[in-house]
This record gives C-alpha cells, structure tokens and sequence, in this order.
C-alpha cells in the first residue's frame, strides 16, 4: 500500500498548534510516504511564518516531498520585491527556486503547477507553456503511474462560490491535461474541500485549509489522502481517497468521505464507504 498526503492552506501565523499535532499524528499513523502541499504555507509570507511552516514540514514522517506556493507566500506589501522580480525569493530561501516541481514515488507522478503571479492579489492564471510543459511531463509518465497534477487554485469550482478563484485557460488545461492522461487534480485555495468529476476518468479533489484558523462557516479544517491498493481480482489497482476533517472534541482528524476513485461516481458529502479491512 501506498499513501500520498496533500495539505493546503496551512498559513503559519495564523495557525493553531493543537491541529499541526493532529496533522503529525495521522501522517504518522498511516505510514505517508508522498507528502504534497498546494500552496499558502504562509499568512503574509514573513520570514518566521516561512520559518514555522518549514519545521512544520520537514518534521512529518514523509520520504517525499512536493511542495508549492500559494497566493499569499508572494509579498502582499513589499510590493518593491515584486515589482522588482523578487516575489518568490522568500520563498525560495526555504524551499528552492523550482516553483514546479514533479515527484515521481510509490506509483504516484505528481506534477506542480503554479498558479500564482507577482501581479495578482488573489486570482491564478496558467499560460499555454504551463499547459504545454504539464500535458508532456504526463504524456511521458508510465502507463501504470497515478497521474495527478497539483496547483494552488482550483481548475474546477467544487462549489458554485468557488467559481472565481478558477484560474485563467482552466479550461483549456483541463482539456489538454485529460487527453495527456491526467487522473486527479489536486488544489486548495478556497478552504474548502470537495470532489467533483468534470471529465470522465478525471477526478479533481479540493483540500479545506489544513491546520489555519481561518475557517469558512461550514468548514473545518480538512486533508486528503490518496491510497494505492491491490486489486482484490489481482489485477491493477484500486485507488482510494479519503478527507479527514478535525474534530475538535476528538482532538484528531477522523475519515469523513471516502471513495474508491475507479468506481463510476462519487460519494454523497458526508458519506463513508468501507474499503475492507482497517489500514495499519
């Protein structure tokens, strides 16, 4: 069995230490081996907050690691280092100058696409290259990999609120992307999660904010797992996902939907289905 743990949203500064615990706990109890993280380690993107995320990171029981920037690790004040070609160079002090990462391990090809600009507050775009550069590394991937393309703002509104936060030519790179044999989309941005399927036999998975205080109202905080399982006919494999939301009185992340992804549609919110016998 294999295990991937995509985290979102974190915002160091404006975080709460009881669930980075909580975060370190899961991680650890089931054996993570592929650690992705799309975007917003930071709340303003200072040094101590880059500072906090990394210690953060870097101490999870993880072999692999990839990880992105999101909208607010770009300088919203200094706007002197982003006019100046310098928005990523806090980030880059901690996390290197390769904004798009791919990671190749335990049957998972994750690609890294940043969706972020120096020039927008909030909003993402992708340019053509981007699209082009993302459908080749797929296209190369081994049959057998699970193919997943991972950027902080989401290609597709889980939500009908979530609309706007798409990035410009989503569509575009969700065309593009499919046909390159693209089989889940990983994204947060909206602090809220969700799974949806716009394209048949692509799936795109939206995290809720990891361990930040900055809840929406129907919301906690919330991570996804994803799992390579045997095929119990023997042949291939199955593919699960699973969002866990913290539950405060519990003080742990606990399994709230869960979803085998080459089954033909997706679980009801809330739902949970049983994959066989317990993980670990």
């Amino acid at each position: 069995m294999s295990v991937l743990l995509h985290l979102s949203d974190l915002h160091f500064g404006a975080h709460d230490p009881a669930v980075c615990e909580a975060v370190a706990r899961l991680a650890a109890r089931l054996g993570v081996r592929v650690l992705v993280v799309s975007g917003d380690l930071t709340q303003r993107a200072t040094a101590e907050e880059f500072e906090l995320s990394h210690r953060f990171l870097s101490a999870l029981p993880t072999e692999h690691c990839l990880v992105l920037p999101g909208n607010h690790d770009v300088p919203l004040y200094a706007w002197w280092e982003r006019l100046g070609g310098r928005a990523y160079d806090r980030y880059a002090r901690w996390w290197g100058d390769v904004l798009e990462p791919t990671c190749s391990a335990d049957g998972f090809l994750v690609v890294g696409v940043n969706t972020t600009r120096w020039w927008r507050h909030q909003r993402g775009s992708l340019s053509v290259r981007q699209i082009d550069a993302v459908a080749e590394r797929l296209s190369a991937a081994r049959p057998d990999a699970w193919r997943i393309v991972v950027s902080h703002h989401p290609l597709v509104a889980a939500h009908p609120q979530d609309r706007s936060h798409r990035p410009h030519r989503s569509e575009r790179a969700l065309t593009r992307w499919s046909a390159a044999g693209a089989q889940l989309l990983l994204s947060g941005h909206a602090h809220e999660p969700g799974l949806v399927e716009p394209i048949t036999g692509l799936w795109s998975a939206q995290a809720g904010t990891a361990v930040s205080v900055r809840l929406r109202a129907d919301a906690p905080n919330s991570l996804i797992t994803l799992e390579r399982l045997p095929s119990p006919s023997g042949t291939g494999d199955q593919r699960w996902l699973t969002r866990w939301d913290y539950v405060r009185e519990a003080g742990e992340f606990l399994p709230v939907q869960r979803h085998d992804l080459t089954s033909p549609s997706p679980l009801a919110p809330g739902a949970l289905q049983d994959p066989g016998p317990p993980r670990g």
